[in-house]
């Protein structure tokens, strides 16, 4: 049975594989050679940072919350006056249809969201 992972997981797993690359030097030596080892462990050390740079880019707050709006069984997420800028942009966004601020906080989210 295949996980159901999404598209970030995937990234993850790959740089996981690409760090232990990175980290096995040694038994990359005693198996094919310090030549081939050399190469492996420099191409996996740039793999990994730009992988790193990417991951950094696709898990933001915002992308946090839309993934998490977009999962089956959330019928909504509702924001309250405590909310930082970037919340409650989202929360104020009229194409964003599950996230919203609470009828209380309504003024406060805008007014964050604004500034």
């Amino acid at each position: 049975m295949m996980p159901n992972l999404n598209g970030k997981q995937i990234i993850q797993i790959i740089g996981v594989i690409i760090s232990v690359l990175m980290v096995s030097s040694a038994q990359l030596t005693d198996l094919l050679g310090a030549g081939v080892a050399k190469y492996i462990v420099t191409i996996a050390g740039l793999a990994n940072m730009i992988l790193q740079g990417i991951t950094v880019a696709l898990t933001t707050q915002t992308a946090q919350i839309k993934d998490v709006a977009a999962m089956p069984g959330i019928d909504r997420i509702t924001v309250n006056a405590q909310a930082n800028s970037t919340l409650a942009t989202l929360a104020v966004d009229p194409a964003q249809n599950k996230v919203a601020p609470t009828p209380a906080a309504e003024a406060a989210v805008q007014k964050v969201a604004a500034s």
